[in-house]
């Protein structure tokens, strides 16, 4: 049995995460229809073309890693793996975060590798993260299959230039090295309190181990809304509303959007949308309540269950990740949510927004800088290819929409004859 004497046992290699830290960048490899290692980076590069404010779009951070982007866009044809980025984030936050608490002994994992290489197919997927503040950096990830964890590493360095990587500890499935500073981890491993089917962070997270509950706690503010989030999302967003302050907060973000709600709040756990009733010379009479879920719109609803994840985000400098944000939703308020996060007076606290999209009206250089749009394509093997705009060349007055949607840089449907299938061959 593991008996923790006093306080001296924890880690204290994290001293500074009560400044916040912004993901450098995510990879994922062997996951869905990610096959090889892919990165997207929100390292800010050095573009010719400057057409929203670095200062806005970017904060600074240290030697090693100069400036880190508050976004990024990922664009790409139906079923082309936009999705399983956003699925990916997911299952990486759900492994660290609940896979002790959550699993017992021998339960699977529920990570799906690339299927359609017959190699690939019986091998762990991959997963990291690099998170960094203008002190430290941490690059943080694992191997893992449906049935156990083969590889669990943490690694951290000065944000210096020249700094090494220090190792907080590697497992490679029953062989650990925990760092000495970090005691509690030790234990847990000396004692064999860590499952098969459990990351060594998620298990010492529950003894208190201070840098394993940061990380827990880091990815907790880091909220990622999936296209099957529906349900849960209207219930966090309806819970809210029992805030007084948060529910005026959301009511002000949608009067901004001109949705013609000029009041939310809950009648009998029943959330209501309240609106203005005029006569037929144009004067207000009364206000008028409804079933908000029943009667607004699919836009308007999603708009309200955004509402306070991105309002907790700006906030509190958190990140957001959403999964077909322009979905049921006004171009325009699309647009204004992501400007938003790249504007230093509305994101003073560093707050990041990732997002999988379609629409192209967002393809601009004045709404995103080229190293936040990024691109996912099939190959003819059914891989997924992840790749940036900043790759590519583009003349300073280019039109990114009008190319995109010429295929300049690929991640476009390729469209065939459809009228064949509707044209009888006998005539």
């Amino acid at each position: 049995m593991l008996i923790l004497k006093d306080n001296s046992y924890i880690c204290n290699i994290i001293t500074d995460f009560n400044v916040i830290f912004m993901i450098v960048q995510f990879s994922v490899g062997n996951y869905l229809s990610f096959k090889e290692l892919s990165t997207l980076s929100l390292v800010a590069t050095n573009l010719k073309e400057a057409a929203i404010s670095d200062i806005d779009s970017m904060t600074e951070m240290g030697d090693a890693i100069p400036a880190v982007l508050h976004g990024a866009a990922v664009y790409g044809a139906n079923a082309s793996g936009k999705s399983n980025f956003a699925k990916a984030f997911s299952t990486f936050k759900w492994l660290v975060v609940n896979s002790m608490k959550e699993l017992q002994a021998g339960e699977m994992l529920n990570v799906e590798s690339f299927m359609l290489n017959a190699t690939t197919a019986h091998e762990p997927s991959v997963f990291e993260i690099v998170f960094c503040n203008t002190t430290h950096i941490f690059r943080y990830g694992f191997e893992v299959d449906n049935k156990k964890v083969y590889k669990e590493w943490l690694y951290r360095r000065n944000n210096k230039k020249r700094a090494k990587e220090v190792e907080l500890l590697y497992r490679e499935e029953d062989a650990y090295n925990v760092h000495p500073s970090c005691m509690i981890a030790k234990n847990l491993v000396a004692n064999k309190m860590v499952r098969s089917n459990a990351l060594l962070v998620s298990v010492a997270a529950q003894f208190n181990d201070e840098t394993a509950v940061s990380i827990v706690n880091w990815l907790n503010d880091t909220s990622i809304i999936t296209t099957h989030d529906d349900d849960v999302m209207w219930k966090r967003a309806a819970i809210k509303l029992d805030d007084p302050k948060i529910r005026k907060r959301i009511v002000d973000f949608s009067r901004f959007a001109d949705l013609g709600i000029e009041d939310i709040y809950k009648v009998n756990d029943e959330v209501v949308s309240s609106h203005v009733q005029y006569d037929d010379e144009g004067k207000e009479t009364q206000a008028v309540s409804f079933p908000f879920e029943s009667n607004e719109s699919e836009g308007t609803i999603k708009y309200f269950q955004l509402a306070y994840p991105i309002i907790d985000a700006l906030d509190n400098g958190k990140r957001l990740v959403i999964d077909e944000i322009d979905s049921k939703m006004h171009p325009k308020l699309t647009s204004k949510i992501i400007e938003l996060f790249n504007s230093k007076a509305t994101n003073p606290n560093r707050a990041q927004l990732i997002f999988t999209i379609h629409d192209t009206n967002i393809l601009s250089a004045k709404i995103l800088r080229r190293d936040q749009v990024w691109f996912t394509q099939k190959d003819a093997y059914g891989a997924t290819k992840l790749y940036s705009l900043a790759d590519y060349k583009v003349r300073n007055n280019a039109s990114f929409e009008k190319e995109y949607l010429e295929g300049k840089y690929g991640g476009t449907p390729i469209i065939g004859d459809f009228s064949k299938l509707f044209v009888n061959e006998e005539d």
